[in-house]
């Protein structure tokens, strides 16, 4: 009888090592499960940027040393941990501070590129809105209501710094600078001469010819108190 109690108490006692070895080896899992999903859910957002990017022909950057820095150490623990699981709960092998450095440097590289193609991006597409132009404009009152549509596309426009992640958030950003480009464009009232409104497009763009200016435009830049807001210059 006494040997039968000893022998339960044995089984027992390893029962109850075996469950605090699961349980500290359990929570060991979760703690590096947990580290891994961060690194992902914040790389991921920039992976799927950096595919959007590519698809439109204008990701030109070369992240390949650092990428492969992470992809070496993502081999290695990936290869340990097949031979032995317990292998990656151990802060000796698995280095967490090692990883998430690798990690952030890339996101940090990645982001960077990526903000920076994107603002060339639309600076490229942008038509050129001078503002001291729209300010002339905006004293004629034919000319309010597109001028105010102009201001608050080219704010929009300028304050999308979401950097995209498909190409739906492309063409988000593109159907405004292409009503803007088209607002610009067709800037037109009933009451403003063809050759006013000719003159006032090509000043506010590349620059209007003394050409341009006849008397008709001198004389209506004139009543509308206009004609001491252009400037000459020599190219």
């Amino acid at each position: 009888m006494l040997i039968e109690k000893s022998h339960e108490l044995r089984d027992l006692s390893q029962k109850i090592i075996n469950l605090r070895k699961y349980a500290e080896h359990y929570q060991g899992f979760q703690s590096r499960e947990k580290q891994i999903e961060q690194a992902v859910t914040g790389t991921l957002p920039l992976v799927q940027s950096l595919r959007a990017f590519r698809e439109r022909g204008i990701a030109n950057f070369d992240l390949t040393q650092k990428a492969d820095s992470l992809l070496k150490f993502i081999a290695n623990v990936e290869a340990k941990f097949q031979e032995d699981r317990e292998w990656i709960i151990d802060n000796e092998n698995f280095n967490n501070k090692n990883f998430t450095s690798t990690v952030n440097q890339l996101q940090k590289s990645l982001k960077e590129e990526l903000s920076q193609a994107w603002g060339l991006y639309r600076t490229e597409k942008m038509p050129n809105t001078n503002k001291e132009v729209l300010n002339v404009l905006d004293r004629v009152s034919a000319f309010k209501p597109t001028i105010q549509r102009i201001r608050h596309l080219d704010l929009q426009i300028r304050e999308s710094n979401s950097i995209p992640q498909s190409n739906e958030d492309f063409d988000k950003v593109d159907r405004l600078i292409e009503e803007l480009k088209q607002c610009w464009d067709g800037l037109n009232a009933d009451e403003v001469p063809e050759a006013v409104l000719r003159f006032l497009r090509v000043a506010a763009n590349e620059g209007a010819t003394l050409g341009l200016l006849t008397p008709e435009v001198k004389d209506w830049l004139a009543k509308h108190g206009l004609i001491d807001s252009l400037r000459i210059r020599l190219t």
